[in-house]
């Protein structure tokens, strides 16, 4: 059998954390093994180390570099991977797994291990961020949100999250929006500029919590899809809500609310931004699709 090599990038604190973390790894390491592919594996300590681990084994020649934790510390390892040649395996272990879900990849040691060594991969476009006042850029494979979605991620308590998963976002957004006051911006797109109370840049389908707000967005498309809301009210977003929560997402047409497919919009105003579930920084910011794919292992 001819071997391969990959390199895993493991967050410690994902799932449970502590030494049944450990365990599950080792598992996870042997299941790989049997199946001819040998891997090193690389700790997370700290914030951006998945970047900055992942970012160093490409550019050393891994051809393979799995990550195993949740959105978070996989959308960091992206910001590694992003250019380099290298190829994404993902083992999730997080609260919400919202790329794997999207991606359709099982969560169990066994059966991840299995479509890792099987070796397939496909192409997926990702979108980037980049912050206009310091030039930073930030890759994405899921989603942008600007307004109220950012604010609840920034007001997600982690002791509440590691407690009881996904929910802690429904708990800390239902609670904010009771007390949101709505800072407009606006949406430059294809020549024209929307006033906003929200928007999603959206590269995949769904979410988060089960929420698809831009259900026509697709991963293998070089393409967003934006869900732009222009509203103050509190019943409008909790309307916007229920038809997100539904299997097919938001497909009726709602007021005050437009959908636009491009590859370039501009935001500009007051208000948060969220990437992939993490709070990333301030408006103004461009996003644009990535000029370089990356194949992710499926």
């Amino acid at each position: 059998m001819k071997r391969r090599e990959a390199v895993l990038i493991s967050n410690p604190n994902a799932g449970r954390g502590g030494k049944h973390r450990a365990s599950e790894v080792a598992r996870f390491y042997e299941s790989l093994k049997r199946r001819g592919v040998e891997v090193e594996v690389l700790n997370t300590s700290g914030p951006n180390d998945a970047a900055r681990l992942a970012k160093r084994v490409a550019v050393d020649g891994a051809r393979d570099v799995i990550v195993s934790g949740g959105d978070g510390t996989i959308n960091e390892a992206l910001q590694g991977l992003i250019g380099t040649g290298a190829r994404l395996g993902i083992w999730a272990r997080g609260t919400a797994n919202v790329l794997a879900r999207e991606l359709k990849l099982p969560f169990d040691a066994e059966s991840a291990a299995e479509v890792i060594a099987r070796g397939r991969s496909k192409a997926v476009h990702a979108g980037c961020a980049i912050n206009e006042e310091t030039g930073e850029k930030r890759y994405f494979l899921l989603m942008a949100g600007v307004g109220l979605d950012a604010s609840v991620v920034s007001r997600v308590r982690p002791r509440l999250k590691r407690k009881i998963g996904e929910a802690a976002f429904w708990y800390s957004g239902l609670g904010h929006l009771a007390r949101w006051r709505p800072i407009p911006f606006n949406v430059e797109v294809d020549g024209q500029t929307l006033r906003a109370t929200f928007a999603a840049i959206g590269k995949a389908a769904h979410y988060g919590g089960g929420l698809s707000v831009t259900p026509r967005a697709r991963l293998e498309e070089p393409e967003f899809e934006l869900c732009v809301v222009d509203s103050n009210s509190r019943l409008h977003f909790l309307h916007l809500l229920s038809h997100a929560m539904r299997r097919e997402g938001v497909t009726k047409e709602i007021p005050g609310v437009r959908f636009i497919r491009t590859t370039r919009a501009r935001v500009t105003g007051d208000a948060p931004v969220q990437i992939d579930g993490e709070l990333t920084g301030q408006l103004p910011m461009t996003f644009e699709i990535a000029p370089s794919s990356i194949e992710i292992i499926s």
